[in-house]
């Protein structure tokens, strides 16, 4: 249908061009019920100040970026949303003018969003890409570049998160029997024994023990696809704390340089030396749980491939419930900010767990008496 035949047409002149010349937006609609709402939507976003089609989402997402994020957030903060950005919303919609993305383009991006080898995004990882997405276009109509947000009722759509648990008690022992003898040992039983996050172990030394406790005060992060370090200072006050430390790994651990653990030249350890280590150990491991070896290479794992070092921080915190260690304390000792995040590792009771207690109940006739109520 060509222009002419509309039967409601108007134009509006929205800005002029470096030689004065007017910039016209041209609005026509048969219906004029949509006519008028486009002429409201385009009045409402000139008064504002905003200009038609002057950004694409692309140039508006790096400014909104470096303005209203970065300068307040970590760099393993900066590395998500420079990732979301590189990999996801600019080459989905980075061209387009924001005036232009609707909602159905939003979900769109969201529902097909994958990790950069080609999988489905994890249920967190497409609520930060949702998050993201909100705020861009939220502070765009802040701004008046936009008439309004397309951004409500975004749905995540993605693969539920993987739950992260504590090691089973026969997966415990194998860890610390191997840390007996592997060079990883301490490394690995800071996190089993004190509750270090990964990044907490590659900065802390000899300094920060006294008396029997160990002062957490700093961590490291790495750039992404990099090896370049940056020592941060907790974001909130939870996240110094001190934690016992056994005297057993206190000797094993070197107190004559400023970390316990350098690399040969006595530099900090990398993000390549953290996974060195730990693929080192978790063979060590699944060697002693028995895993079957043709010409040195396992080909039948007996140690669950997918333990990685946070499951020793998780069982950490799932020995403190062992303990009875309450949930208070647990927090302060996990660092965590929000005890909820606690409470969460707290209600993972485990299998042997009700065992354990059916075990001890048992000598009192019956177990764990039936509960009147049911």
């Amino acid at each position: 249908m060509s222009s002419q035949n509309y039967k409601y047409k108007a134009s509006f002149v929205v800005g002029h061009k470096p030689d004065g010349k007017p910039i016209r937006k041209y609005i026509q609609d048969n219906s004029k019920a949509k006519f008028d709402a486009k002429v409201r939507a385009l009045k409402a976003l000139t008064d504002r100040g905003g200009t038609p089609n002057k950004f694409t989402v692309e140039q508006w997402a790096w400014q909104w970026y470096h303005i209203y994020k970065e300068p307040h957030i970590g760099a393993s903060q900066r590395n998500t949303y420079e990732a979301h950005f590189r990999l996801r919303i600019c080459p989905q919609i980075g061209a387009m003018a924001l005036a232009d993305v609707k909602p159905y383009r939003l979900q769109q991006l969201i529902n097909e969003a994958t990790t950069d080898d080609g999988k489905p995004l994890s249920a967190s990882t497409a609520e930060e890409l949702r998050y993201i997405i909100r705020g861009l276009f939220e502070q765009a109509e802040i701004n008046g570049l936009i008439p309004t947000s397309p951004t409500r009722k975004l749905e995540i759509s993605a693969e539920p998160a993987k739950e992260r648990r504590s090691l089973t008690q026969d997966e415990e022992r194998i860890v610390r029997e191997v840390a007996k003898k592997h060079y990883a040992g301490p490394w690995v039983l800071l996190m089993l024994d004190c509750g270090l996050r990964r990044g907490e172990t590659v900065a802390i030394g000899a300094n920060d023990i006294k008396d029997g406790l160990l002062r957490i005060s700093r961590a490291v992060e790495y750039k992404t696809n990099s090896n370049q370090a940056t020592i941060k200072e907790p974001k909130s006050e939870s996240g110094v704390r001190f934690v016992p430390i056994p005297a057993e790994l206190v000797a094993q651990l070197n107190t004559k340089t400023r970390y316990f653990f350098l690399q040969k030249d006595g530099t900090m350890l990398t993000q390549t030396n953290l996974r060195r280590m730990w693929s080192s150990f978790h063979r060590a491991c699944d060697r002693a749980a028995g895993a079957k070896i043709y010409r040195n290479k396992i080909i039948e794992h007996a140690f669950a491939e997918d333990i990685t070092p946070h499951y020793l921080r998780h069982t950490y915190c799932t020995n403190l419930y062992r303990q009875g260690v309450d949930l208070k304390t647990a927090q302060y000792l996990m660092g965590h900010a929000d005890i909820s995040t606690t409470a969460n590792i707290y209600s993972h009771v485990t299998e042997e767990d009700v065992r354990n207690i059916t075990a001890k109940k048992g000598k009192n006739k019956g177990g764990i008496k039936k509960n009147p109520y049911l």
